[in-house]
């Protein structure tokens, strides 16, 4: 049967430094580890009542959501894979990863509510460049090619690429991807970091 809207949650297998290794040294290892969990965690409880849910991770371990493995040789490549199977069992499919904390569940009904007949494409700008949020109706694998990930102008790259496949695309409000030290700052600044991200801040001069 086909579900209307499906969720993926897509992200790194927590492994103590290979995870957030753009904190360093701002944060140890063992800080690293627990934030990328936490923010794992975060996402999960957040939506898995509220959504059809599920986590494609690197790694396969129990979680209370359905979990697949990645499949791809390079981070396009993954997500691709993923929507597109997902795509067989659902009309929409919405994909977000862990790393951004203020993704909410308004913001994802936003994004199934952009794919309708004008939009092929949605995607959440995020404020390094790159977007924090990626759906689909039909997921095209040129999409994701001639990608430098982790620049400044994945947003961009991607955008071209829909447009010359003739596809439309909806951009949404720009949020914050939780990369550095700084990034973490400024949701405390605003007021938009979890209680329990605030610790990692403690103790540590403002930046």
């Amino acid at each position: 049967m086909m579900r209307k809207n499906t969720l993926i949650l897509f992200a790194k297998a927590p492994k103590i430094c290979r995870v957030k290794t753009r904190m360093w040294p701002a944060l140890s290892h063992r800080e690293c580890l627990y934030l990328h969990k936490r923010s794992i965690n975060h996402a999960i409880n957040q939506f898995k009542d509220k959504f059809d849910l599920i986590f494609y991770s690197t790694q396969i371990s129990y979680y209370p959501i359905p979990i697949k493995m990645q499949q791809g040789v390079n981070l396009g490549m993954r997500m691709f894979h993923a929507m597109q199977h997902e795509l067989k069992k659902s009309e929409r499919v919405v994909l977000i990863g862990s790393d951004c904390l203020q993704i909410d569940e308004y913001y994802i009904d936003q994004a199934f509510a952009a794919l309708n007949d004008l939009n092929d494409v949605v995607l959440g700008a995020a404020n390094d460049g790159g977007y924090t949020l990626i759906g689909a109706k039909n997921i095209i694998p040129q999409i994701f090619h001639n990608m430098q990930w982790s620049s400044t102008n994945v947003l961009e790259k991607t955008l071209d690429n829909i447009n010359q496949l003739g596809l439309k695309a909806k951009v949404l409000d720009s949020l914050i991807d939780v990369d550095t030290i700084e990034d973490l700052q400024t949701l405390k600044n605003i007021n938009a970091l979890p209680s329990w991200a605030e610790r990692l801040l403690k103790a540590r001069p403002s930046v």
